[in-house]
């Protein structure tokens, strides 16, 4: 039985599924992925992401989250590049929390998303609507890898959307608190 016992550890270590991660831990996880998800970004590698994307992810993760205390409306009369501004800080600043890297500051692909005027700024068009959030089912960590599956869903009446995902990512600790980093996201279309 002792034998057994051993065998059967240290397979369940093996596999990675010896996680065991909390119901708070589980909520902690949905929260992360959701700001990836909330934004539109359903399609992520850490290995792949252009400059242009992650400040995409830095400026609307700021305009969901953040928007009384980092969106400002821009001073100048008429601006060419939307409406509102926020600081390249606070764009780098989530950059560095959910994806552990650093930005080479420049325009998104669609200037409306997020021109940066190469000093301070970046200029962005405000939109408002629903959005999805998502919400983790299962984790389970490899190393120093942790894998979340779960399924997206409206917020405004808990309902499931019925698109999975799988998102991998890494621990961490940003401002002396315990996160991940973002690695890979895939949404099924």
């Amino acid at each position: 039985m002792k034998k057994f016992l051993c065998a059967f550890a240290f397979a369940v270590i093996l596999s990675g599924s010896a996680f065991g991660a909390s119901e708070s831990e589980m909520k902690r996880m949905s929260v992360f992925i959701s700001n990836f998800i909330e934004v539109g970004m359903y399609h992520i590698n850490i290995d792949d992401i252009s400059d242009s994307e992650l400040a995409f992810f830095g400026i609307w993760h700021n305009w969901h989250n953040n928007f009384n205390s980092r969106i400002q409306r821009c001073p100048n009369k008429n601006c060419p590049y939307g409406g509102y501004i926020i600081d390249k800080k606070y764009v780098a600043e989530s950059i560095k929390k959910y994806f552990d890297t650093e930005i080479d500051h420049q325009s998104t692909e669609n200037p409306k998303w997020g021109y940066y005027d190469g000093k301070r700024y970046y200029h962005f068009d405000g939109a408002d609507g629903e959005f999805v959030q998502a919400r983790v089912t299962s984790a389970r960590k490899r190393g120093n890898t942790i894998t979340m599956r779960g399924v997206t869903y409206w917020p405004d009446n808990d309902e499931i959307e019925g698109r999975p995902f799988t998102a991998t990512a890494t621990p961490y600790r940003y401002n002396g608190k315990n996160t991940w980093a973002i690695l890979t996201l895939e949404v099924e279309d």
